[in-house]
């Protein structure tokens, strides 16, 4: 058995000549020494494919095995095979990254050169979801001062959202910020304590704070008209919270150019949801199962001794519920949170209409969620 480092990403190499840098995918009809050797001559080449049913002599198998290149035996036809098309291999074999069912997208609020370069080479191309509120620790925590200065705020947001669009993503989706009390007196900030911060004044309660985030986004919108960009709404209780928001972005000349949607995370939202989508018609329901399951479970997410288990069949139906509301509305959802993570899971969420796959700047991760929008495959890597 081959056991290469595992799961990888490669363009398929149909032509004989082997041309162009790699990381390469070569697409055969069998195995031969011919082959075999070509593979090892050829740094770029990490795996081989060929037809499965087809001979395999055993020492050019070995001369795979021990060069550590991967051989794939392929059940679908090799003319299926797109010369140039980017595929990801993995233990079940090949996912056809050009062709999943849904996108995958980044969840990523730090997309570094490091991150960027790993997405893209996983072939992802819009960014899921970029929380402004990630944005706003790292710079309170440089300077705590800024909170009290909106010009400053609005400078930095306007300062990260360039880097964001300059990366050359074709759609962004930002989430406005929402940090409790209890965060930004952790920060060092004077701001009056609360007895429960999770529950207290943040996010829509406090929304005449998005006035800077509001302010960068228009600026960022008008320098980047190409780029199509999202901004969901945080922690909204009510439908009155989310008519208010969507009046600041009317003032601010937004609305036709920015698509507003909100994350459901307050268990209140989940009943109103069905009115709040005839109402406003937002342009996406992503939900957040981090907060949502502590509140519907009654925990506290910062608690050592507590813990909340994402699976269970409460939360689960909860998604499910939501889910099925905005796939009713023909709203487009999507699911964030540990929930999400799990491969079984993310294909249902598929079936059930979920519009995209979100994956965390991880190799595992990536390749998981393009298996799971991929659905099953009947390739079998040896």
């Amino acid at each position: 058995m081959i056991k290469p480092d595992l799961p990888l990403v490669a363009k398929a190499h149909v032509d004989r000549a082997i041309t162009g840098t790699g990381p390469l995918l070569l697409v055969r009809d069998e195995l031969t020494f011919d082959v075999a050797d070509q593979a090892l001559q050829e740094r770029a080449v990490r795996a081989v494919v060929v037809r499965s049913g087809t001979q395999l002599p055993d020492h050019a198998r070995k001369m795979l095995q021990e060069s550590g290149k991967v051989l794939v035996l392929s059940d679908e036809p090799l003319d299926r095979l797109r010369d140039g098309g980017q595929y990801q291999v993995d233990a079940s074999g090949l996912v056809d990254l050009e062709r999943l069912a849904v996108p995958v997208t980044a969840i990523c609020s730090h997309l570094n050169e490091e991150n960027e370069a790993l997405y893209k080479a996983w072939n992802v191309r819009d960014v899921g979801y970029f929380r402004l509120k990630f944005c706003l620790f790292q710079l309170l925590a440089t300077e705590p001062g800024a909170y009290q200065d909106p010009h400053r705020l609005e400078t930095a947001f306007t300062e990260r959202l360039r880097q964001l669009v300059a990366q050359g993503w074709r759609r962004v989706r930002i989430v406005l910020s929402d940090p409790t009390s209890g965060e930004l007196r952790q920060l060092g900030l004077a701001v009056d304590a609360e007895d429960n911060p999770e529950l207290g004044v943040r996010g829509p309660r406090a929304a005449e704070l998005w006035w800077p985030e509001i302010n960068a986004i228009r600026t960022v919108a008008a320098e980047a008209p190409d780029i199509q960009i999202q901004v969901s709404v945080p922690f909204v209780s009510n439908i009155d919270e989310f008519a208010a928001v969507v009046a600041m972005f009317n003032k601010a000349g937004l609305r036709k150019r920015v698509e507003l949607g909100l994350t459901v995370e307050v268990p209140a939202m989940v009943y109103a949801l069905p009115t709040l989508l005839e109402r406003h018609r937002p342009g996406f329901v992503a939900v957040g199962t981090s907060d949502l399951f502590a509140l519907v479970n009654g925990v506290d997410r910062s608690h050592k001794a507590l813990r909340v288990d994402p699976y269970s069949d409460v939360n689960r139906r909860i998604v499910e519920d939501i889910c099925a509301t905005a796939a009713a509305h023909d709203v487009p959802f999507l699911v964030c949170g540990e929930l999400r993570k799990d491969p079984m899971i993310a294909r249902e969420l598929v079936r059930s209409g979920c519009g995209e796959l979100i994956a965390a700047a991880s190799v595992l991760e990536i390749a998981r969620m393009n298996r799971a929008a991929a659905g099953c495959s009947r390739e079998v890597t040896r």
